[in-house]
This record gives structure tokens, sequence and C-alpha cells, in this order.
């Protein structure tokens, strides 16, 4: 991060050459900045000339640098002698006074015809007696405005150049800033997608129920493939039962007996089914052996006696009927009235009772 000093920023300060130049011809400082002009300032040379003897009171010409400087933070008008404070503060232009106020920046020569500049005293400093700024009243030194002083103060350091002219200004570009470099930030990377979470997988226990399982053909194990079947979502608003397959053999055994009364498509059997897992019918019961009544298995065969019972009842019935009308038909060929003798079913020793 770049911080901000006097309007100018260090990288820029770092970067960017001050100068100043004074033009005797025409009374007048230049502040440069990487050759373009920031600012003139009015000043005022010496009124004996131009020179470097010693004891000229001439102000010298040539390349010098900035060796020191004197004044940081002084209020302007403070008197310095000997390039010290003095501790008084003079107002402009006060009468009868002509002392080095505000700042100081000493001069050093840097060619043989200013070689003696830092050893006169040649400095750029502030003066109380501004009203004569722009004339060459001086005794060697450059002298400004305890105003303009400052902020030439501000804009140079140690070892600035500074250049002395007899002759006016050449012509000077504005200075123009340079343009901040453009800092292209980088694309981002394209957003990932979210990876889908996948939904949680429903214990047995919270399944739906299921429905009642259906009968398995018995044959060979077939070779093709297993074919995939779809289940479907059990509809609450629709119960749908599936019919249990009929068993034709048995219905027509029981035709006529207690078991078929009231039922009005005849009685209907379950063929035995092998049950695949009698624990799943709910979480909370516990498998019951093969062998067991209350098993599927032992109620498949509880149901042999009932169905040889209805077998021999049908067959009683049978030769009851086939006897009444045996007797129907003798009767009608023989009008006499024989004792009719009324045949059912029973056991031997019912029959001897009788």
């Amino acid at each position: 991060m770049l911080c901000l000093l006097g309007g100018r920023t260090v990288a820029q300060e770092q970067e960017s050459t001050v100068t100043l130049v004074v033009s005797v011809a025409e009374q007048k400082l230049a502040v440069l900045r990487d050759g373009g002009l920031l600012k003139k300032y009015p000043v005022s040379t010496s009124k004996f000339g131009l020179g470097d003897n010693l004891g000229s009171y001439k102000t010298p010409v040539g390349r010098l640098r900035v060796c020191e400087k004197i004044g940081d933070d002084l209020t302007a008008g403070t008197v310095l002698k000997a390039r010290h404070t003095t501790g008084e503060v003079l107002p402009a232009n006060a009468p009868g006074r002509d002392p080095i106020v505000t700042r100081i920046m000493w001069l050093d020569g840097l060619e043989p015809q200013n070689a003696n500049a830092k050893g006169r005293g040649i400095y750029i400093h502030g003066t109380v007696e501004e009203s004569k700024i722009g004339q060459p009243v001086s005794y060697g030194c450059i002298r400004m405005r305890s105003q303009d002083v400052v902020e030439v103060f501000e804009e140079v350091s140690l070892d600035t150049t500074v250049t002395i002219m007899a002759e006016k200004f050449p012509h000077y570009p504005k200075y123009t800033p340079p343009k901040p470099p453009v800092i292209v930030a980088a694309k981002p990377p394209p957003a990932k997608a979210p990876t889908p979470t996948p939904a949680p997988i429903a214990s047995a226990s919270k399944a739906a129920p299921m429905a009642p399982p259906a009968a398995v053909a018995k044959g060979p194990p077939s070779t093709s493939a297993p074919a995939v079947v779809a289940q479907a979502k059990p509809n609450p608003d629709k119960s749908t039962k599936a019919e249990p397959p009929r068993n034709p053999g048995a219905s027509l055994a029981m035709q006529g007996s207690i078991l078929d009364a009231g039922l009005p498509q005849g009685p209907k059997m379950l063929a035995p089914v092998e049950p695949k897992d009698v624990p799943r019918l709910s979480p909370y019961t516990p498998g019951l052996p093969a062998d067991s009544a209350f098993s599927l298995q032992g109620i498949a065969r509880d149901l042999s006696p009932v169905i040889r019972a209805a077998d021999t009842d049908a067959t009683a019935r049978e030769a009851a009927a086939k006897a009444e009308k045996d007797a129907a038909t003798a009767e009608a060929a023989d009008p006499k009235p024989t004792p009719r003798v009324a045949f059912r079913a029973g056991s031997a020793d019912e029959k001897r009772k009788q």
C-alpha cells in the first residue's frame, strides 16, 4: 500500500527526480519534476551581480546541490542566525529588519566556478523584506517569501540539483503525472458444481409394507438373464389386494359341505406358499419353526384332513341321491306302497342301530 506524503505517494517521490533552476534574468525559481515544470516562484538574487570570489557578496552560477536543510517545522518568520533559531518570530516586511527567517537550504558547488559557495554560506532562504522580492537586493543568497520557501523546502531532498543561470528560462513542458499502472485482476476460476448428496436409504423397519408373496411355480431353473422388475410405489388411496389362486379340485370336493355355505363363488383355497422371510412380517415377531402349527407351513398341512372329510361326505351324498332315485323308479313300477328307507351318510355303527 502506498502512503500519501504532501500530495505525492512515496513511490512517486522515490522514482521521480526534482530539480531547481534559478534565472537571474527573470528573478524566478522553477521547480521541475522529471523535466516538467511544476511551479515558478519569484526570488531575489545578489545586488552585487554574479560571481564566487570570497567576500564578493555575489551570487554564484552553475550546478550546485542542496547539502543541508535547516528549519523543518519552524513557524513562518522564525529568525535564524548562524543556522540556529533565536526564538524571535517576525512578521513579513517588519520595518528596519533584514534577517534570515523560516527555512534554509544550504548550497554546495559542483563546479570550479562555484566551488566556494558552501564556504561563503550561499543559501536559499526566507526573508522579512517580501516587498522587495523580484529584485536583485540580496548579499549573494537567493531570497524567497516565507510561504514560498516552505513549499520548495517540502519538494526537495538532500543532494537535489540546483542550477543558477544568468539568462532566462528555456521552455519547459508542463509536468504531467504518470498514469498509475493498471493492475488486471486474475479471472477467478469457475465455481465447481456442488456434488449431489445421495439420499439416505430407509431401513427395513421403516420401509413401505410389502405385498403378500405370490405363488412360486416350481420347475427347472432358467438359464436366461433375470428380468429387472420395477417396484411400483404403493398408492395409499387405492388399496389393491392380489386374489389368491384357486384350487379347482378342492372346490369340487367341498361343494355341498358346510365349508361351502355362504360363499358366493364357492370355496377358495390358497396354494401352499413357502414363506421366504417369516421374521420380516414384523420387526418384533420372532421366527417360528417350520413344524409349528402356527406357521404358514403348519396351516397348509392341517387342511388335508378337512379335504378328506369333504370328499367322504360328497361320496355319501352321491350314494344317497342314487338310492332315492332307484326307490322312486321302483315305486312308479309297483303301485303298492312300500316303506321308504332313508339313507344318510354315517358310520357303520349308526346304520346297525337303525
